[in-house]
């Protein structure tokens, strides 16, 4: 009860005997309102059970990278230098704080800050949606966030994502403490305010795409509430001095913001527009509670999205309906409009946004009447989404770090082969951090790759040279290589006739090779400022 209590705050303040009472709730063993804290103790204990137990595999490079931040002083992340991250300070900062008062940790204890943010994000669900459409239908959409796929993937990501899609979801309830207050009438109180605020502000300074939310919260807080809109409605002065307290808590970030728009972000080069229908199937799966556009996915996507219309269609006259619908349809809108001048459509800026159809499901429950009805609904959809996890968990590890760095370090004299400067700096600390935090005793190659880790610059192992810039490896070194995405270091040799008996694999990490692979590299190559050239200009003797 005390956890409940505590993430309460401004959310019990709409006075509960003025709000239009939830619509009637089927009533079951499991369900009734006296059950109520006790089931949801046993949902989070089934949410942090899935997402510890199903966290022990390997960091990913994206991960890694926040451990690069992480081990940076205070003072830099929250400085000009941050200049070079399109990602703000604040869970960089977080998990700093995380490895100092733990030290040396697994994958999973790696992951426990990222979990209890999602673990709190069902919390703040659970009680929003309760004061709204009743216990038995929050409890519902409790479980489905529990048993996410996607909520639980991005759980366990040693990145922002959840605390990302914490703050918002505390915002967006503390929007639905303002416009049920005003359903009675009554004017809304300060701390919903600032519920609103410090939510927006927090989830700025946790990712880069917060900014989007000031304007998918303003103009659906007006959709759903006419109260709002600018002169017309009386409470619309409150709304401006929220978002202008927004910009102000934000400046910092847009600080940051404004330098790096000064010129080309090679970080997010890779971003690319996906055109209306590929840019519509990204933002179906990535909001509606599964990962993959696969057949099955697919499926559960459209039970979602079946069972959010019909809770829109049933409860519209309820103002946290119409707010929930209108952030969601700004959200589609806000996202493709920013996206045609910079493109941010990918799955991890998108996961936030299910707070919204999983509002308008709790919505849909909460209108049917039956017992039997109401337990048939909400087992077919949980059961749909369990479903998804168990079909999408063998694809949660993307990268393993772990398994071929081990491989390697069995090796007397190992190498590894990179791409780009973001690919030597990412080897170097995965492999400082599986050997406990000494230095990495494996070689790092680096070939010039694709300029988009330019966080990196200046932070890369500089590959070992001879005095005369020829690549300086034992002769017995075996070689690994290190293939993702576009950094494909296997490519780039194969093109310029180098190592062509070695296959281009789709594994992401192969090898070893020995000897031979070696001395042809060494034949071929140079070292020039601390990366291997494939092209080397000598100076010509006289």
């Amino acid at each position: 009860m005390e956890l409940l209590d505590v993430v309460d705050l401004h959310l019990a303040e709409a006075p509960v005997s003025g709000v239009a009472p939830a619509p009637r709730q089927a009533r079951g063993r499991w369900f009734g309102a006296e059950q109520g804290v006790g089931v949801v103790a046993i949902i989070l204990l089934l949410a942090a059970a899935l997402r510890f137990g199903l966290a022990n595999y390997s960091l990913s490079f994206d991960e890694y990278a926040s451990l690069f931040f992480a081990h940076q002083p205070f003072a830099r992340l929250w400085s000009s230098w941050m200049v070079r991250e399109t990602n703000p300070a604040l869970f960089y900062s977080i998990l700093r704080g995380w490895i100092l008062l733990i030290g040396q940790m697994g994958p999973v204890m790696l992951r426990v800050p990222a979990i209890i943010a999602s673990l709190l994000t069902i919390v703040v669900t659970y009680r929003g949606l309760s004061r709204v459409y009743g216990k038995q239908a929050a409890t519902v959409a409790a479980l489905l966030l529990a048993v996410s796929a996607q909520q639980i993937f991005y759980a366990q990501q040693v990145r922002g994502y959840s605390f990302f899609a914490l703050a918002i979801t505390f915002s967006f309830f503390s929007l639905v403490s303002i416009v049920t207050a005003n359903d009675t009438g009554n004017r809304s109180r300060i701390t919903a305010w600032l519920g609103y605020v410090g939510g927006a502000v927090a989830a700025v300074y946790f990712h880069s795409t917060g900014f989007l939310w000031l304007p998918i919260a303003t103009v659906g807080l007006m959709i759903a509430d006419r109260r709002f809109i600018p002169v017309l409605g009386r409470d619309w002065l409150r709304l401006a001095a929220a978002d202008a307290a927004i910009v102000v808590g934000s400046a910092w970030a847009i600080y940051i913001a404004y330098h790096q728009m000064l010129a080309p972000n090679p970080n997010i080069a890779w971003l690319h527009y996906a055109g209306i229908r590929g840019s519509t199937k990204l933002f179906w799966y990535s909001t509606l509670l599964v990962r993959d556009p696969s057949h099955y996915q697919r499926t559960v996507a459209a039970v979602i999205l079946g069972g959010a219309l019909y809770g829109t269609i049933r409860t519209f006259d309820r103002s946290a309906t119409r707010l929930a619908a209108a952030c969601g349809v700004m959200a589609l809108v806000v996202f493709f409009g920013f996206s045609l001048k910079q493109p941010v459509l990918v799955e991890r800026t998108l996961v936030w946004i299910a707070v919204f159809p999983v509002t308008l499901v709790c919505a849909g429950l909460s209108t049917i009447r039956k017992p039997t009805l109401f337990l048939a609904a909400s087992g077919l959809v949980t059961a749909l989404v369990t479903i998804n996890l168990v079909v999408t968990y063998p694809d949660f590890e993307t990268e393993d770090w772990v398994g071929g760095l081990t491989r390697a370090l069995r090796s007397p004299n190992s190498a590894i082969v990179v791409s780009g400067e973001g690919g030597a700096v990412i080897a170097a600390e995965a492999c400082s951090w599986i050997t406990s935090g000494r230095t990495c005793p494996i070689a790092i190659v680096t070939l010039p790759g694709p300029p988009l880790n330019a966080w990196a610059t200046g932070y890369g192992p500089r590959t070992v040279a001879t005095r005369s810039g020829q690549l300086a490896l034992p002769a017995t070194t075996q070689l690994y290589f290190t293939q993702r995405y576009t950094e494909q270091p296997l490519d780039v040799l194969h093109k310029a006739g180098l190592l062509n008996e070695i296959p281009g694999e789709p594994e992401f990490f192969i090898g070893p090779f020995g000897p031979p692979a070696v001395a042809e590299l060494q034949r071929g190559t140079c070292v020039r400022g601390g990366q291997l050239q494939l092209s080397c200009l000598r100076t010509p003797t006289r």
